[in-house]
C-alpha cells in the first residue's frame, strides 16, 4: 500500500494528530494510503504532548500510543505524498530531499502554527484546522 507521511517539527503534536484524523476519518480506505508522520527536527520516541493527546481525544482520536520519528530518506522514498505542516516544513523537505519535490505539499492555504507549549484551547484550535484540512485531502484523493 502507498503511504502518505504527515510532517511537522518534532511529531508529538500536529502530525500525530493529522495521522490520527486521517485514519478516523476512513482516509486509509477512500485513498488507498496508509498514514504515518515523522518530524524534522525530534528524536525518535517521544511520545505525543498531553494537550496533544487531550486535544486529539475530544475529537475521537487516541494518539497517546504514538512516538515520534525523525524523518528518513527510506520514510520520504516511501511515501506517494508528503504532507507539511508550514510552508518551512515543505521548504526544508525539498532542500533536503529534492527528488521527491514533486509528492511535497502543505496540509493547508495558510501554515498550521505549532501548538507546542501552548494551553489546551490553542491545541483544540489547531486540531481543527487539521480535521478540516485532512478532510479536504481525502476527499481530493479519494479513489471512491
Amino acid at each position: 500500500m502507498d503511504k502518505i507521511v504527515f510532517v511537522c517539527t518534532g511529531n508529538t503534536c500536529r502530525s500525530p494528530m493529522a495521522e490520527g484524523f486521517f485514519k478516523n476519518m476512513g482516509g486509509e480506505q477512500k485513498t488507498g494510503l496508509k498514514a504515518q508522520s515523522a518530524g524534522i527536527f525530534t528524536q525518535n520516541g517521544l511520545s505525543s504532548s498531553q494537550n496533544a493527546i487531550m486535544a486529539a481525544k475530544e475529537f475521537g482520536l487516541d494518539i497517546s500510543n504514538h512516538k515520534s520519528k525523525q524523518i528518513t530518506e527510506d520514510i520520504v522514498k516511501d511515501a506517494k505524498y508528503i504532507v507539511c505542516m508550514t510552508g518551512a516544513h515543505y521548504d526544508k523537505i525539498v532542500k533536503m530531499y529534492p527528488q521527491v519535490k514533486d509528492n511535497v505539499f502543505t496540509l493547508a492555504q495558510t501554515d498550521v502554527s505549532d501548538p507546542f507549549g501552548s494551553d489546551i484551547q490553542i491545541y483544540k484550535e489547531c486540531a481543527v484546522h487539521i480535521k478540516e484540512a485532512v478532510h479536504s485531502i481525502i476527499e481530493r484523493l479519494s479513489i471512491n
